[in-house]
């Protein structure tokens, strides 16, 4: 048995497994109808990508719809030229809109995209998250690589606002000062270097969703997903874990979400757990 099926063994026996949501994500944007710049493909992404990213930004429009109230603030962490914002500043037109993210060169796409667009609801930070310290509503990212995902989630947990994040390269964590794993659940379990090969695992997602790789890949991005999650359960957070609709969206397609208690709905009709291929699931128990 390899070492990373020992580790998820490990946290099986303690009841600790993926559960994913199924919520009934709207996914009906008319996007040829958008004004200039704001669809995903006015950032130079080809017609395949730009489709599926736009498949991914209705996932996160969706979610935001049920989690926003009147007005307010949403930050875009790792945001890139504002492949995620610009849509949701456009559908969310009394929020204001805050684009972190630390590489110019997206920025200054971003800049023309914004102008392009007419959006007056958007501005700029360029820096790291860590340095980001305005308060806000709402924090969203797309495929924030490795710990920015973290960064961005404790940001919003400190202050005590809903999050949704797409997270991407999890294996990258293991050059993080942070500590790993985030939940007392996980770390009374697991050691850092257990969680490190998880975390390695979580990056063997790939287009062939069905092989034994993928789903292999896609179980370990699950416990990674669970144990961020689980952190901001201990903070007084409920949380939910989703995969990207359609799934074939990207491969890096869990989506986490989460905010304080509070009565929120966002309409969940199905809850699956993620069972590893090589484990008996309790449902085939005769």
């Amino acid at each position: 048995m390899k070492r990373f099926q020992k580790i998820i063994n490990k946290l099986l026996h303690f009841g600790i497994c993926p559960e994913y949501f199924d919520p009934h994500f709207y996914t009906g944007i008319e996007w040829g109808k958008l004004p200039k710049g704001i669809d995903p493909a006015s950032g130079f992404l080809n017609d395949k990508r730009a489709i599926r990213k736009r498949w991914q930004i209705e996932n996160f429009i969706y979610l935001t719809s049920k989690l926003i109230t009147k007005s307010g603030t949403i930050v875009d962490f790792g945001s890139g030229s504002g492949h995620l914002s610009l849509p949701m500043a456009y559908m969310f037109p009394e929020y204001h809109f805050i684009l972190v993210e630390k590489n110019p060169y997206p920025l200054e796409i971003g800049k023309k995209r914004i102008k392009d667009s007419c959006l007056k609801n958007i501005e700029i930070f360029n820096g790291y998250i860590q340095d980001f310290r305005e308060s806000f509503d709402l924090g969203v990212g797309i495929h924030a690589c490795g710990e920015a995902t973290d960064l961005a989630q404790i940001r919003c947990i400190e202050i005590g606002v809903p999050y949704i994040l797409c997270p991407c390269d999890i294996g990258y964590i293991q050059n993080s000062l942070l500590n790993y794993p985030r939940s007392l659940a996980f770390s009374s379990v697991i050691s850092r270097d257990d969680y490190n090969v998880i975390a390695k695992v979580a990056d063997w997602t790939n287009w062939d969703f069905d092989s034994e790789q993928a789903k292999n890949g896609k179980l370990c991005m699950g416990y990674i997903s669970l144990d961020r999650n689980l952190s901001a359960e201990e903070s007084g957070y409920d949380t939910y874990l989703f995969t990207t609709d359609p799934r074939n969206a990207t491969p890096k397609n869990d989506i986490i979400c989460g905010f304080q208690s509070d009565n929120r709905n966002l309409k969940v009709f199905e809850r699956i757990r993620l069972f590893p291929s090589w484990v008996i699931r309790p449902d085939q128990l005769c």
